[in-house]
């Protein structure tokens, strides 16, 4: 637990700096980004089609991947896997 907590630290300060030089950027750089405005229409490309089956399918793919690293972790004995 001990070397979590500084993980989680150098995490959280990456992404603020991330936030901060991206906020930084709007300032500076917004007139040199060109901006493009969505379609106007009911067919939108820049909404992203929702569909049961495919987030049904990535949950089943996620388990089966937690599933298989738990059995390599009792396998070949990596407590952190078990």
């Amino acid at each position: 637990m001990g070397a979590l907590i500084p993980a989680i630290i150098r995490i959280a300060l990456q992404v603020l700096a991330g936030v901060g030089i991206g906020s930084v950027l709007d300032k500076v750089a917004a007139d040199k980004v060109p901006n493009y405005q969505p379609v106007d229409s009911d067919i939108n490309p820049l909404r992203p089609d929702f569909k049961p089956v495919k987030l049904i399918a990535f949950i089943v793919a996620f388990a089966a991947g937690a599933m298989l690293l738990k059995f390599i972790g009792k396998k070949l004995n990596i407590k952190l896997l078990k």
